[in-house]
């Protein structure tokens, strides 16, 4: 029976710049979805989160179940756009990625899938196929207006590396992600779905202001086009052009080794979301400024906000002491069953075992 090991992510600077067609800087992660399955003639899917098991034939492909079924319809939907028609599906879906944390579990859940249909009925697709597709079913299928972030680092993760994206080119570049460094990804608790926040609001906010300034991406806006934005807007487009260029900053602080520097650039992009394009938390603030006092190199939300997880980067040999005290100062100041994991870098979704 195949099996499927499917990465979340963690985004180490880069937030809400995908959809602007700027700079992200992903790194697939060791917690993850696994698939096991065989071939089948319906849709049949067992969720180990969800404890829930959904068998659907091909005649319900194309109507919303309001489930986390929908990623895998929209998956199936996405390729018979293509004029690609894999046949169906039987499995089991579990692992260790909490769902709606901001480590990209939809995106796990889209690229488990079709890795299986790619392998299992010769599809040819090649990387960012899968990544675009998977895209597609987010967007067209579940509704939800993300950028290609996700399943660009789901797809492509690499151990031991980073990798830096242009989302507008779709060209990158691997960086190497010092091996005395880890980060620990804090879950405040707070659960947030996508597409009933503040997501959409933004994402409209950054497509009219290319609209108006007449730019095809968030990389050629300067700051004297800001000056012709409303107030909302220039706020709101100020931290996209600042995140941009943090993220080139950030890439060479890696090659360079420079983990202090990388540290300051991540509470500097945490500040600034936080203030000027306001998808943060009380929750996701507190862990920050309580992970800097405690010692970490640097912290910030990762993920679109609104709840969800924080990373923090630190020295491997200081990442349990740490992440202990974050923990106990979470747990008196909040009531949210909270939780944090220490993370390692990891290959893209792929077949292991055949």
């Amino acid at each position: 029976m195949p099996k499927v090991f499917s990465p979340g992510r963690i985004n180490i600077i880069g937030e809400h710049t995908d959809y602007s067609y700027g700079y992200v800087m992903p790194m697939a992660i060791n917690l993850g979805n696994y698939l096991e399955y065989t071939t089948y003639d319906k849709i049949s899917v067992f969720s180990e989160a969800y404890n829930e098991k959904i068998e659907l034939d091909f005649s319900m492909i194309n109507k919303k179940q309001n489930k986390w079924i929908d990623y895998i319809l929209g998956v199936y939907n996405a390729l018979f756009e293509l004029n690609l028609r894999p046949g169906g599906i039987k499995g089991k879906i579990y692992g260790n990625l909490p769902i709606s944390s901001g480590l990209s579990s939809s995106a796990s859940l889209e690229l488990a899938i079709l890795v299986a249909l790619n392998y299992s009925y010769n599809l040819n697709l090649n990387k960012l196929q899968l990544a675009l597709i998977g895209k597609k079913a987010e967007n067209d299928f579940v509704g939800v207006p993300s950028g290609i972030l996700d399943q660009f680092a789901v797809a492509f993760g690499k151990k031991s590396f980073a990798a830096f994206l242009d989302t507008e080119t779709l060209s990158y570049e691997y960086i190497p992600f010092p091996k005395d460094a880890s980060f620990i990804v804090y879950n405040t608790g707070v659960k947030r779905e996508l597409a009933k926040t503040g997501y959409s609001e933004r994402k409209k906010v950054v497509e009219d202001s290319l609209r108006i300034l007449n730019r095809n991406s968030s990389k050629e806006i300067t700051e004297e086009d800001l000056e012709k934005l409303n107030p909302l807007y220039r706020k709101r487009m100020g931290y996209i052009i600042r995140e941009n260029n943090r993220v080139i900053y950030a890439k060479n602080a890696l090659k360079e080794n420079n983990l202090e520097l990388l540290g300051k650039l991540l509470i500097e992009s945490h500040n600034d979301i936080a203030k000027n394009y306001e998808v943060s938390s009380k929750e996701l603030d507190f862990i920050v400024e309580t992970s800097i006092r405690y010692g970490a190199l640097g912290a910030r939300l990762t993920g679109a906000g609104f709840g969800g997880s924080a990373i923090i980067l630190v020295y491997k040999d200081k990442a349990e002491s740490i992440a202990e005290a974050i923990h106990k100062e979470y747990t008196k100041a909040f009531e949210y069953k909270s939780f944090y994991n220490i993370v390692e870098s990891s290959d893209g979704a792929d077949i292991i075992e055949k």
